[in-house]
């Protein structure tokens, strides 16, 4: 058995089995397969960012009426007509949550094909989804129920206080308890950071542990659980440090491709604008107007567009796919002894020396006369 490595140790042969697997030799298929695992994954390089959207402000000076701005007012609210639509939103959130499980089942199922592809330098996503939906289910039901703990948690520890304060009319005086919002607020504030924090890392811990072990063993999620317990108690501060060299890792890798992401985003706009303009000029030359077709065409050219820049992205994030994968190989690999000899397999045996055929015996000299 290999020494375990450090996380520190495991990162120089991460980035070597991403070398040679992703560019010797390249393969272009090999790579589309792995930026459609990210696809489903979301595993994107410096994803997740935001920004600000606000409605710009209309004045209704200069003599303009605010009948004038009656298409941007809010519509009228009462619970009556809210009770007229309420079964069209419930089916909307129905089928909001039925597509988002789904979604998450599809991608827990190629947690799996990844960890596959990268351990054996070969992506079958066929034949991994024929066979880890099993795996893949029994991971699903734990994440769904690892949101529900953090929700619920934060419900409880968050939501009650909020709720006991409304309760007891500290909302409807805020300037009289101005000192106990602040604080009270910013004290909810780290506490709901917390409990997020605390959901990422056992979700990390097990999305990078459980399922090598329910891969190669073909166990349920609880089985890895329990083996990955006394593996977690009798090395706390290796996994702690695992822990803290992935956020490090993380972040650079965020930074570094998502520089990389937007260079390639600012290039591949030019020939998209410029065929934009030729759309647009095409479309006053002929004096089409806004209908349900035209419509129909601005969204679907929309959604085309949007997934070129979903592909270019997860082809720029394989790399980092790769490497992370390879470092939660190598550093598992070392401490869990079925993945170890899948990743550092036994050295062969020297070849054995030659064998020396035995000199065939001369003639025997004649006889003295």
């Amino acid at each position: 058995m290999i020494k375990p490595l450090s996380a520190i140790e495991a990162v120089t042969p991460a980035i070597e089995q991403a070398k040679q697997q992703l560019f010797k030799p390249f393969r272009f298929w090999h790579w589309a397969r792995l930026a459609f695992i990210v696809l489903v994954t979301w595993d994107f390089a410096g994803g997740g960012g935001g920004g600000n959207f606000q409605i710009p402000s209309i004045p209704l000076g200069d003599g303009k009426r605010k009948e004038d701005f009656a298409f941007f007012a809010a519509p009228d609210f009462s619970w009556s007509r809210l009770s007229e639509y309420l079964p069209w939103i419930i089916l909307g959130v129905g089928i909001l949550i039925a597509f988002v499980l789904v979604f998450m089942f599809i991608a827990c199922v190629f947690r799996f094909i990844l960890f596959e592809a990268v351990l054996h330098n070969q992506c079958e996503i066929r034949a991994g989804w024929k066979r880890y939906q099993e795996q893949g289910y029994s991971f699903f039901l734990w994440s769904v129920c690892l949101g529900f703990s953090v929700l619920l948690a934060i419900g409880i520890f968050i939501g009650g206080p909020v709720f006991m304060a409304w309760q007891a009319g500290i909302f409807d005086a805020p300037k009289e308890h101005l000192l106990l919002l602040i604080l009270g607020g910013v004290t909810l504030f780290f506490l709901m950071l917390g409990l997020f924090v605390v959901g990422a890392i056992i979700g990390l811990l097990v999305k990078d542990f459980a399922i090598p072990i329910m891969a190669l063993e073909n166990v349920g999620i609880r089985d890895a659980l329990r083996r990955m317990r006394p593996m977690l108690a009798g090395a706390k501060l290796s996994f702690a440090g695992y822990v803290g060299m992935k956020i490090v890792l993380a972040l650079g890798s965020g930074i570094l491709f998502g520089i990389i992401t937007l260079v390639a985003m600012l290039i591949l706009m030019i020939p998209m604008g410029i065929v934009g303009v030729g759309i647009y000029l095409l479309v006053v030359s002929l004096g089409l107007t806004w209908n349900v077709l035209t419509l129909i065409a601005a969204t679907l050219l929309a959604i085309v567009a949007v997934h070129i820049f979903l592909a270019v992205m997860a082809f720029i994030s394989v790399p980092p796919l790769v490497f992370f994968q390879s470092y939660v190989l190598h550093f598992f690999g070392s401490r869990y002894p079925v993945l170890g000899e899948k990743v550092f397999p036994p050295a062969p045996p020297p070849p054995l020396p030659p064998e020396i055929s035995p000199i065939a015996p001369g003639p025997e000299p004649a006889p003295a006369a």
